[in-house]
This record gives C-alpha cells, sequence and structure tokens, in this order.
C-alpha cells in the first residue's frame, strides 16, 4: 500500500489553489456575460478569449471542450443567480416584509446579466436538442435547491405547505418574468411599478387566505395555521379564490 501524505500542504500549493478556483470562476463569468450578450449559438473560445483576455490555450487547460466549458457555464449561471437572489432576500428582510422585499429584489435582478442569460438559453433550448436535455437536467436539480432555500428564507409561508410555497413562487416567477419581456408604448416606468404593486397585493391577499396574516421575518405556530378544506370544497374554494383575485386585479388598476 502506498503511503499517504498527512503532511500540511505548503503556502505556495494553497496559493496556487486558490489561484486555480479563481481562474475557472473568471472563465466562467466570461461565458455568462457572453451567453448574455451574444446568444448560446454565439458563444465559442476566440470570444470568451477575448472576453477574459486569456489565451485560448490557457482557457482550454481548464475547460479542454467547448461544449463541457458551456455545459459547465450553465450549471454556474444557475448557482450564481440562486445565491444572488437569496443573499439579497437574507439582507434586505431583516424584520422587513419579506412579500414586498422578494418582489422587488426579482425585478431588480431581471436586468442583472445572470438573469438575462438566463432568458436567452430558454430561448435558444427551443431548437437546441443539446442546450435543451442540459437545461432539462439542470432543472431538476434546480428545482430541489429552490424549495429548500424558499423554505429556509420564507419560514411563514413554508408552515403552510410545499405545494402553496411552489403555487406562489411559480406565479410571481412567470408573472415577473412575463412583465421583464413586456414593452409599453408610453409610461413604461409607471405601468411596471402599478402591476408590482398589483403583484404585492394579490400575493398578500393568497396568503392571507391561507392564515398568513404576518409577512414580517418571523415564523407562525401551526396551530394558527387553518385546515385544510374538505376535499368535497376544495375545487370550489379555488374557484372562489380566482375570481377574487381576479377582480382585485381590476379594481387597483380601475383606480387611476
Amino acid at each position: 500500500m502506498d503511503a499517504v501524505n498527512t503532511q500540511p500542504q505548503s503556502a505556495g500549493a494553497t496559493a496556487g489553489g486558490e489561484e486555480s478556483d479563481a481562474t475557472r470562476v473568471a472563465i466562467l463569468d466570461a461565458v455568462v456575460r457572453c451567453f448574455a450578450n451574444q446568444g448560446w449559438a454565439g458563444t465559442n473560445m476566440s470570444l470568451v478569449a477575448r472576453e477574459t483576455g486569456m489565451t485560448r490555450g490557457k482557457i482550454q487547460y481548464y475547460f479542454p471542450v467547448l461544449e463541457e466549458l458551456k455545459l459547465a457555464a450553465i450549471d454556474y449561471l444557475y448557482d450564481s443567480w440562486r445565491k444572488n437572489y437569496f443573499d439579497r432576500m437574507r439582507l434586505d428582510t431583516l424584520g422587513g416584509d419579506r412579500i414586498a422585499v422578494g418582489v422587488d429584489v426579482l425585478w431588480q435582478l431581471t436586468k442583472d446579466p445572470l438573469h438575462v442569460a438566463m432568458t436567452e438559453l430558454e430561448a435558444a433550448a427551443r431548437t437546441d436538442e443539446v442546450l435543451h436535455s442540459a437545461l432539462a437536467r439542470l432543472r431538476a436539480a434546480d428545482e430541489a435547491a429552490m424549495v429548500i432555500e424558499t423554505s429556509h428564507t420564507f419560514p411563514v409561508l413554508a408552515a403552510v405547505g410545499e405545494h402553496e410555497l411552489k403555487l406562489g413562487r411559480y406565479f410571481t416567477s412567470i408573472f415577473i418574468d412575463a412583465l421583464a419581456a413586456r414593452h409599453f408604448p408610453e409610461d413604461e416606468q409607471f405601468w411596471q411599478d402599478r402591476l408590482l404593486e398589483m403583484l404585492k397585493e394579490c400575493l398578500k391577499d393568497f396568503w392571507g387566505r391561507r392564515g398568513v396574516a404576518e409577512l414580517a421575518d418571523r415564523d407562525v405556530p401551526p396551530s394558527r395555521l387553518p385546515s385544510p378544506a374538505p376535499p368535497s370544497t376544495q375545487q370550489e374554494a379555488r374557484r372562489e379564490e380566482a375570481l377574487a383575485l381576479l377582480h382585485r386585479a381590476a379594481a387597483l388598476l380601475a383606480k387611476e
């Protein structure tokens, strides 16, 4: 059996490892910027080399094949976006309204290169089989991580149940993504602000109907949560709730 080296790593080796990690991150950051500016198909080794200021040889030392580099950048992109969002949430919601802040942070991040790159990739995946397969694989892992992070960041809402938490999260992300893609012929900022306020009102109403009256950074004992409606009335309750949300949205838009 070969002897195992138990001596402490030298300072030079440690520094070299940190430098290697920093180089990899710099390369992946550059690829994400290329995704945002040039799209999936337009990203190549020469473009990444120009973006990083490195030689192609140095980049290929870390990522020998372009496809390997681009797929690694996708994982890095989604991990970075998740970390960026939840770090911002933990910083901005100390003692505040997590719903309102969460919507504001999501909206601010639609201008971030990370979000722009993700939007470009989702569009390109419709016609690129390699990218489509990569994103399909990634979504399962990303969803599992999102459930954990969201439950930790929104403990009050998570106490109601994972299904309801996902429903609220999906509704919010779909609304935000659609609003970011929408172009208004005039008064764009005005309508964006109004629609974001409407989203916050709808979410507060949604969670209020589930017994979450307090949306600040504190937990709610499970005993205070409402019992689920009997199976025979669930469908009717959902229908009434949807109608009420639509009426509220119409009323908010009609205030001006």
